[in-house]
């Protein structure tokens, strides 16, 4: 059988080539029959190199398009701060003119009122600051007036700005979607589940978003499920998104390396025969020349990132969640709205006012009534000390049909006015879920902070790369179990595969489980003493690894269960390796 080999550093080999060598061929070792117990084979092992320097690839987005779906998708490139995208989102509602307000449904209309709150146009009928519209009439005093002295603002200013509701929404509801928490990316021995922390408030970035125009927004920040085994699923926060056009029909991504463009050879030990693992990703942590400011460049990315048209979600807690009393538990009370999922509507509401309550100042309000006494009368007299505890006194001959507000935190205020707003227009509890459509947003990130951050992000993780790279320079065949490399002092090691080395299908997933129970090799066929490591040799901690001169024996145990020992003979030459594979059960 023959197979047309595909370098990555075909066009240095012939000038007139332009893409895959054709004319170079490798003669595949016909598949042998299984090893037997007790039955030995030696195989030759040769390390080449073929070294290429400053070799350029220039990507099209077809040809990124052209690459394995699990390769885009796990190629990480930056991480997105989503708070522009979502201040933009909530002051474009909360900037709707009252006659586009109304013709919302009910729920988003009663979010646009929540967003343009003031002292002024606070109803405060069926909440517990409900009495100090009796002290306003008691004392001629007007409850908008102590409700803006209270938060510290005019009486027709917002109680909580878009900026802080918008926080409110990235810690609570953007973060907490598990993907926006973790990302894909290399598989190595730091992350052996492939996993990564995003930076909190940020979503993910891949190639697969640039080739495809983020299409897949909707789906990975919808309904999800927890990271945390029983912990409860995410309800997800975008529900539709048109394409964001990322790239324009000219994008062109040039990247430059240094690389031995050669395979490893290494044994399959199933039937004891030689078979090649891709040396790209031995190499990813040295193959770009950083300190040259060419060796990624990014044209055709768009200049103005906008979403055309995005849906988002906030779902509400199905029960009136009760403000809090007390000023235990610290430092929130205490409300049972702590309990509740933070992506939940009344959670983000404590939050936002918990928020806004740490930019207040301890201070007390004062008011007597209108008119004039014969001595100073404090009629009312507000305080919030530095904790956010309000504590609303009204003097006892001050006639009321109900007694003041209790003191409470100055969130647990606020929490029980929104949510009887949130309610209105006869709204049930559970009936208040908000979804809400907004159009033309930008994103909030130029083109040049995304390929700075794109650049640096790769620069500190070359691996990011490493799918891209090795598709461009796919040149693995069979199911190697280790591999022979050879370091420039001439001294010869075994790598034992890692799972990052697999051999990949069509989409760039895996072809086989790394069923490895015992990676690495051992000086015992009992697998007992572990005589390899991932000491660093050339840049590479990712695998377990030994040197073998000859006369070296060793055991390993390859990933269906087999145990096999190794001997190390008489070098046929300087860069060749001769190993006798025995069976042992």
């Amino acid at each position: 059988m023959r197979r047309a080999l595909c370098l990555f550093a075909a066009p240095l080999l012939a000038a007139t080539l332009s893409g895959c060598v054709t004319e170079v061929t490798l003669d595949e070792t016909p598949p042998t029959s299984t090893l037997a117990v007790g039955e030995s084979r030696t195989v030759e092992l040769r390390f080449l190199r073929f070294d290429v320097e400053q070799f350029q690839q220039s990507l099209t987005l077809t040809d990124l398009k052209a690459l394995p779906t699990r390769v885009l998708q796990d190629t990480w490139l930056l991480d997105l701060d989503m708070s522009t995208l979502v201040q933009n989102a909530l002051q474009q509602v909360a900037y709707l003119p009252p006659a586009e307000a109304h013709a919302l449904a009910q729920p988003a209309r009663n979010l646009w009122k929540l967003l343009n709150l003031t002292a002024e146009s606070t109803d405060l009928r069926g909440t517990r600051l409900e009495p100090l519209l009796g002290v306003g009439k008691a004392v001629g005093l007007p409850p908008s007036l102590i409700l803006a002295d209270l938060a510290q603002v005019g009486e027709n200013d917002p109680l909580i700005s878009t900026e802080t509701t918008a926080q409110a929404v990235l810690s609570n509801v953007v973060a907490t979607h598990p993907n926006a928490q973790f990302r894909r990316g290399p598989v190595n021995v730091d992350h052996p589940d492939g996993l990564y922390l995003v930076t909190p408030g940020s979503i993910p970035v891949y190639l697969a978003d640039v080739v495809d125009s983020f299409a897949s927004l909707a789906e990975r920040f919808g309904p999800a499920p927890a990271w945390e085994e029983g912990a409860p699923a995410h309800p997800g926060f975008v529900v539709a998104s048109s394409p964001v056009s990322a790239a324009t029909d000219a994008f062109r991504m040039k990247v430059k390396v240094n690389l031995n463009a050669l395979p490893y050879k290494g044994v399959d030990a199933t039937n004891a025969t030689v078979a090649s693992v891709n040396s790209t990703g031995g190499q990813i942590e040295n193959i770009f020349d950083f300190d040259r400011p060419d060796w990624l460049s990014l044209e055709g990315l768009a200049e103005d990132l906008k979403i055309g048209e995005l849906t988002m979600a906030i779902g509400e807690n199905d029960g009136f969640l009760p403000s809090g009393d007390a000023r235990d538990p610290l430092p929130y009370g205490n409300s049972p709205v702590w309990e509740t999922p933070r992506w939940e509507m009344e959670h983000l509401l404590a939050s936002a006012g918990f928020a806004r309550a740490q930019a207040l100042t301890e201070h007390c309000s004062v008011y007597a009534p209108q008119g004039t006494v014969e001595e100073p009368f404090e009629a009312v007299n507000v305080c919030v000390d530095g904790t956010g505890w309000v504590d609303i006194q009204v003097d006892p001959s001050v006639v009321l049909d109900e007694p003041p507000p209790p003191p409470s935190y100055f969130w647990d205020v606020l929490l029980e006015v929104a949510q009887v707003r949130l309610h209105d227009g006869e709204l049930a509890e559970g009936a208040a879920d908000v979804e809400i459509t907004v159009r033309d947003v930008p994103v909030g990130v130029s083109t040049e902070t995304l390929v700075t951050s794109i650049r640096d992000n790769i620069q500190g993780n070359p691996s990011a790369l490493r799918g891209v790279a090795e598709q461009l320079n796919d040149n693995t065949a069979g199911d190697a179990d280790f591999y022979y490399y050879q370091t420039a002092e001439g001294e010869d090691f075994l790598y034992f595969i890692a799972p990052e080395d697999l051999r990949l299908d069509a989409e760039g997933n895996p072809v086989r489980e790394y069923g490895y129970q015992h990676p690495g090799f051992y000086a015992d066929a009992d697998l007992a003493e572990k005589i390899s490591s991932r000491e660093e040799v050339d840049g590479d901690r990712a695998h377990e690894k030994v040197a073998i001169p000859v006369g070296t024996s060793l055991f390993f145990e390859d990933d269906g269960g087999a145990v096999y020992r190794v001997d190390a003979g008489e070098k046929p030459s300087l860069h060749k390796a001769a190993l006798t594979l025995t069976r042992i059960r």
